[in-house]
Order: structure tokens, then sequence, then C-alpha cells
């Protein structure tokens, strides 16, 4: 998991972070080039990854393509687990100095003689050549996977080598069996969308599975790290992780239950930043708040059906659904205050006001999707129901007046201004059916 917490951008920079996805799209590829690379540069601030993934595809075509060399290639079955941002050993990322590090060792330690080979046919590879980059790859990864696992097999060379990074001895490991199984990363990331994958269909999860059985077999190692980099991959891992639960991937029970409990720290991972987005969206923003609260709910259901097991992360879980609980009667306290000031006024309030009183409804609509789960549904509802209601007592106190009954007669411009915000809150906090017969029943009366 990243420390990203400790990092977090004021309360009020996610929607302007995320706000940056249509604006990019749109501008000149000078500029494109020039703010993505501003962008890479505070990726750990909450929101900038997913804008950098958004863009991902034009980044691309944008970038010129550059000389290959074997660092590079090294890294290309990696790619999808590096980051920049600080991380925690055991959390499934790769730190970026790592790899660099590693591959300083190969280069000391490597044998020699492949390398140099290996060199001298990439030098004659021309810019672009895919096919004959690829070629080379094919003899460089198990060249670097042999002299990682002799490097792995010696507790006192890998602290050497590693030095400061020796706690990431698991992620060595990691590296190794990614260079072993790096073809079926490469065919993986060829036969799927660009990432951030928002999700996979029943033919897109059963090639995934193939691939997957058919380049690790009955090796644990190489399943977690093939479904680790899939995983990376998807906009929603947890909902990801749940469905690839129930495929078969040909292990035995005891080695396909420590594949999913390796996988649990970035699942947790995922929800802690998904939590601390949700604590960044500014609170008069509550149809951003639903957005996110929900996210984050549907993610932890998912989470809690697959990792059972581990203290840690049902804790992790846990905390994360209460901040979401929090978060939505935070919502619904703000949203019934809105709610109140739009029933005192009526049609004659300011237009931002009724702009924030149907902001306020739509927020409260959306949680109406997902409060059961966190014990809210009674509240959520309670307050939609109060201001039907509320506008019921406010709108038959209009029908008195345009019937006479209560001795001041209504403008019958202002008795269709008001019968027709009426109807329009009713639309939105009940059903258009309810709101309908509202609308007739006082055109019967008005006419």
């Amino acid at each position: 998991m990243t420390d990203r917490a400790t990092e977090q951008a004021p309360s009020d920079a996610l929607p302007i972070v995320d706000g940056l996805k249509q604006p990019l799209e749109r501008i000149s590829e000078e500029k494109f080039g020039a703010a993505a690379t501003l962008l890479e540069e505070i990726r750990h601030v909450p929101g900038v990854q997913q804008v950098l993934d958004h863009v991902r595809p034009r980044l691309v075509k944008v970038r010129p393509q550059r000389k290959p060399n074997l660092q590079r290639l090294f890294y290309r079955p990696l790619e999808d687990l590096m980051t920049d941002g600080a991380v925690s050993p055991g959390s499934g990322l790769l730190p970026r100095r790592l790899p660099a590090t590693l591959w300083r060792y190969l280069l000391e330690a490597g044998d020699v003689e492949p390398r140099k080979r290996l060199e001298a046919a990439l030098r004659r590879t021309k810019i672009g050549d895919e096919v004959g980059q690829m070629a080379i790859a094919r003899r460089l990864w198990p060249w670097a996977a042999d002299a990682l696992a002799a490097l792995a097999a010696e507790p006192v060379a890998v602290m050497r080598a590693l030095g400061s990074e020796a706690g990431f001895i698991e992620e060595l490991k990691l590296i190794q069996t990614l260079c072993r199984v790096a073809e079926a990363v490469e065919t993986l990331r060829a036969a799927l969308p660009a990432r951030p994958i928002p999700s996979l269909s029943d033919a897109q999860m059963g090639l995934v599975r193939r691939i997957v059985t058919e380049s690790a077999g009955t090796d644990p190692d190489k399943v977690y790290a093939l479904v680790l980099t899939v995983m990376v991959r998807m906009a929603r891992p947890m909902e990801f992780l749940h469905s690839f639960m129930g495929l078969t991937l040909g292990l035995a029970a005891a080695d396909r239950s420590r594949v999913f409990d390796r996988l649990a720290p970035l699942v947790v991972g995922e929800v802690s930043d998904r939590a601390r987005q949700l604590e960044t969206v500014r609170r008069e923003d509550l149809v951003g708040m639903a957005d996110h609260a929900r996210a984050l709910i549907h993610g932890l259901d998912a989470a809690e059906r697959v990792l059972r097991n581990d203290p840690d992360t049902r804790r992790h879980l846990h905390e994360a659904r209460k901040t979401a609980e929090a978060a939505v009667a935070r919502l619904v306290d703000d949203a019934a205050a809105q709610l109140r000031t739009a029933v005192a006024l009526g049609a004659e309030a300011p237009v931002a006001a009724l702009v924030d009183c149907e902001n306020s409804i739509l927020a409260l609509r959306k949680c109406q999707t997902f409060a059961g789960r966190v014990g809210l549904d009674r509240l959520v509802d309670g307050t939609l129901g109060k201001l039907v209601a509320d506008v019921r007592r406010r709108i038959e106190a209009l029908f008195d007046k345009v019937g006479g009954r209560t001795g001041t007669l209504l403008d019958r411009g202002a008795a269709m201004l008001e019968l027709y915000w009426a109807v329009r809150m009713t639309e939105l906090a009940s059903s258009p059916d309810a709101a309908d017969r509202l609308r007739r029943e006082g055109l019967s009366l008005i006419d």
C-alpha cells in the first residue's frame, strides 16, 4: 500500500484535477505533452494518476519513439507495476528505483557475453522495429530471470545488492517471476483495452484465464504475477478480483488461497485511496461525494467477498466502510439543509439555489442505490420522503389560494410557476408518475 496518505492534496484539489481530463483532450500536442510531464511529476496527488490513465492513449501517440536499449526492454513486463511514489514492501507495486537497482546489479554481476551480444543486436535494430526489439527481449528476459533467481537464493548477496531497498526481497522475486512470464504479460497487454480498463467482457475474462493457465501452469508465483498485472490495469481492481475468483486456474486450493491473500495489500491500497479521495471531495459537491461513496462501497462489497481471512485486511476494510458511512451521513445532513431552504422559498428561489436543490436531490437518489450497504437507507429514504411531503403541503396551500378558499386569489402566472416547481421537485425526489398526477391536479384547478 502506498503512503500517499501522508501526501494528500488540499480538500479542493480533487475536483480541479479531475476537471483536467476533458481540457487535456482538446489542447495542442505541444501543450498536452508539457501538461502530461507536469502531471507525471505529481502523480502521487489523489486523482492525478486517474487523469494520466484517461489521456494515456493520446500520450502514447504524441510522445516520440525513443532509441531502444536493454534497460527499457528489461522494464517492459514491470511497467504496469512501477510507480514513482513511495510504496510499502508487500504492496504488489514496485518503486521505480528497485528495478533500476536490479538493472545495475545485472550489469555488474550478470553473465557479460550474452549481454554484449544482445546489446550488439539491439544497436542494429531501428527505432520503431517492434518485432526486432521483441526478438531481443525474449532472449534478455530469461537471462535476467536466471541472474535474479541466483541472487534471490543468496540472502547475504541480496542484502548487499539491494542496499537501502533490502526490505523489498519479495518484490525482487516478483520481478524475477515477471521476467519468466514476460511474453504472457505482453500478450495480455496487447489483447486487453488501454488502461484503465472499465470492465472486462466474459470473452475477455476467458482470454485472461486461458493466458494465465497456459503461461503459469500450476505455479502460484506466476499466477500471482499475471493476475496482479491485470488487476493494476483495471479501473476497479476489487471488482475484477471478485469476478476472477470464480474462474478455474488449475491451482490447488491452498495455493489458490495464498495467491488471493498476496493480492490483499493491493486491494487494501485501492480501498484506502478511494477512501482518501472521498474525504477530499468538497463538501458542497454533493453529487461528487455520492459518486465517490458509491465507488468505495461497491469496491468494499467486492473486497469483503474475496478477502475474509486476514484480520488486518478486515480491519482496513471496516475502517473504509466507516469512512463511507460518515460521508453519506454528512451528505444527507447537508442535502436536507439545502432542501429545507428550497421548500421555504419555492419557485421564488434564486437560480443558484434551485440548481443546488436539484443537485442535492440527485445526490440523494444516487445514495439510494447503496445506502443500505452502510445502514443509512432509512435516513436517505426519509429525507427524500420528507421533501415530497413538504412540497405537497406547500402546493396544497397554493391550491387553496387558487380556489379562493383562503380569501386570497393568486395570479395565474405565479401559480403556474409554483406548480412547475412542485412538479419538478416531485419528479426528481419521487417518480414521474407522482409528478404527473400532481401536474394534472394543479392544472385542473388553475385552468
